[in-house]
């Protein structure tokens, strides 16, 4: 099971001068289980297509499919396409707008018509996994700080219980401990069988979590893969928009001069290589 891509091109405004090529020929597969990031800079293409994973947008051209479902079916297959697939939004503001935080909570359940009391309990569980107090629950969501928002955005479309995670930059707005718990919470979610998409300019990021990656440049897929065999691409033939982590970018110039250092993240990782190497 798997959402799949296939030359999927978007065009915004067709036949105005307003007309904009956002996406061509892009092909993706995203498993459940697995991480996949796609990354490019401002303009890439990479929130059009992130919104064509659950049908918000449709294809001018190509195909995507949902667990073998088109996006272009009817409207009972576009209803099961949006329950299997959650999609968060780059800024909050643009996903709330319940009176209150339960209402919000509530509002994707209900609409899938699960039991209230299993409501309440998903409620109550996923706010817990986001690091949301309950006191929260008769608030308002726009009283809310930047980052309980951005939480809250994505607590949502949790309690739904999707088959996969679309997130659009979900640590913007969040403060080091913040993202590091998203993140540890979004691995575990994994590996539990989700299936999530990544959308960020974090190439840093992307390497660390993704299990595959997509580079967009200009509507264009101009790399899909691993995140090794994306360092090996950027070392070797830089992509526009993407620049190597500082880290390797030492790395790169320790190689350069001779030192037998591995290509990693991990600053100490490279400290002790470097060390063993210099005394050998």
């Amino acid at each position: 099971m798997s959402i799949k891509v296939d030359s999927l091109c978007h065009v915004y405004h067709p036949g105005t001068p307003l007309e904009t090529q956002a996406l061509s020929g892009v092909d993706l597969i995203v498993e459940r289980g697995k991480w996949v990031a796609v990354v490019g800079q401002t303009g890439s293409g990479k929130s059009t297509l992130a919104q064509h994973l659950n049908a918000l947008l449709l294809p001018s051209s190509g195909r995507v499919e949902v667990d073998g479902i088109p996006t272009t079916a009817g409207a009972s297959e576009l209803r099961e396409i949006r329950r299997k697939v959650g999609l968060v939004f780059q800024y909050p503001e643009h996903q709330l707008f319940a009176e209150t935080v339960r209402e919000e909570m509530a509002f994707g359940p209900r609409n899938w018509e699960f039991p209230e009391e299993e409501i309440t309990n998903s409620t109550r569980k996923v706010m817990d996994l986001l690091g949301l107090p309950h006191e929260l629950l008769d608030r308002s969501p726009f009283e809310l700080s930047g980052g309980q928002k951005r939480r809250l955005s994505i607590a949502s479309v949790l309690v739904s219980r999707p088959d996969y995670l679309v997130l659009d930059e979900p640590t913007a707005g969040l403060d080091a401990r913040g993202r590091n718990e998203l993140l540890c919470l979004l691995k575990g979610l994994v590996k539990e069988g989700l299936g999530v998409v990544h959308v960020t300019h974090d190439l840093e990021l992307a390497l660390t979590m993704a299990d595959r990656i997509l580079v967009l440049e200009k509507g264009k897929a101009v790399f899909c893969g691993t995140p090794g065999s994306l360092l090996e691409e950027l070392l070797e033939r830089p992509i526009r928009g993407l620049c190597l982590p500082p880290v390797l970018e030492l790395v790169s110039g320790l190689r350069s001069y001779g030192y037998s250092v591995p290509y990693t993240l991990d600053s100490e990782e490279l400290a002790d290589c470097l060390e063993r190497e210099i005394r050998s």
